[in-house]
């Protein structure tokens, strides 16, 4: 059957996160981030959470996906840098060594996804500009 889109579609993926600060002896407070970059190693996030630099956090993450989704519940992490851009703070923070196997496994799969997303949308985009080219 023929294609009578004028735009090819991209599945679409979201990637959302909740950092838990500690709050007291036990408990801790989950406080919803917006996720800028994943890496197996890592993620970019900005919100309105009050951690500095060196500070030690938990994290879940949540991939989801039109055919289901990919959650890592308590990752824990660091704060390797803070930068302060007009209106916003972003945070770099990179998962502990420690985390369990299948936490690592985890993070390395939700990584994987986002990154042949990219490689996919990319190729899409430039297929759709060298098409308006000729």
């Amino acid at each position: 059957m023929q294609e009578r889109r004028s735009r090819q579609r991209l599945p679409s993926i979201r990637v959302s996160a909740r950092v838990g600060i500690k709050r007291g002896l036990f408990g801790r407070d989950w406080l919803t981030v917006r996720v800028l970059d994943v890496t197996e190693r890592g993620v970019a996030f900005t919100g309105d959470v009050p951690l500095a630099q060196g500070e030690s956090f938990q994290m879940s993450l949540r991939l989801t996906t039109e055919t289901g989704d990919f959650v890592v519940e308590k990752a824990s992490a660091s704060v390797a840098n803070v930068r302060d851009l007009s209106e916003r703070r972003i945070y770099g923070a990179r998962f502990s060594d420690d985390n369990p196997d299948a936490t690592r496994r985890s993070l390395d799969q939700i990584e994987g996804i986002v990154k042949r997303y990219k490689e996919l949308s990319t190729r899409i985009f430039r297929h759709r500009e060298d098409r308006r080219a000729v």
